[in-house]
């Protein structure tokens, strides 16, 4: 295979990854450079199409076209290093949502926490939780909640993360909005049983 041809597949399995994607969006997938995918773009199998509010180029997955939506999405924590969100831009853009990993941000400046985790819950990100562990007990140090209406998807999402590090409790240490910090901790209750 030539370099031509390997640009080409590592474009169309980016293409086919993100499912959707401007050139910045499909260059970042494998770091590659904007000329190299406008090199291959064109015959990569991936089709161009207008997002609206993008106000640039995008490429999609046509498989990606012909899949009817799938509803509701899982509820779950994404690591700040998930494919998904891992681009700021591209996760801005795409969910109107800013993070910033802040494990390299002075402690005094972070503003959501070491390791925030993006809640992903019916395919919008709603908050963030900055998860810690001790013993059997997982700890949300933090908690930044998009409203009142993202607290059982954060339950839900702190719940199942428990089951990731073999805890069997849950502690909510500091919740951004302080009103939210009981009907957060009932709703962990109630899941938890």
């Amino acid at each position: 295979m030539d370099d031509t041809e390997c640009l080409r597949r590592l474009v169309r399995l980016a293409g086919r990854s993100l499912g959707i994607g401007t050139r910045a969006d499909i260059a970042d997938y494998h770091r590659l450079k904007g000329e190299q995918v406008d090199a291959v773009i064109a015959d990569s199998g991936l089709v161009p199409v207008t997002v609206e509010g993008w106000g640039k180029p995008a490429w999609a997955d046509p498989a990606a076209l012909e899949t009817p939506p799938r509803g509701r999405h899982r509820t779950t924590l994404l690591s700040p290093f998930d494919s998904l969100i891992w681009e700021r831009a591209r996760t801005e853009r795409i969910f109107g949502f800013t993070h910033r990993l802040e494990a390299y941000v002075p402690k005094q400046k972070r503003v959501h926490g070491y390791f925030a985790m993006p809640v992903l819950a019916g395919g919008r990100l709603v908050g963030r939780v900055d998860p810690a562990r001790e013993g059997r007990t997982l700890v949300a140090k933090q908690v930044t909640l998009d409203g009142p209406k993202a607290v059982p998807a954060v339950a839900q999402a702190l719940a199942e993360a428990a089951t990731w590090v073999d805890c069997t409790d849950v502690r909510v240490e500091r919740v951004d909005a302080p009103d939210l910090r009981e009907p957060l901790t009932l709703e962990l209750a109630r899941i938890l049983g």
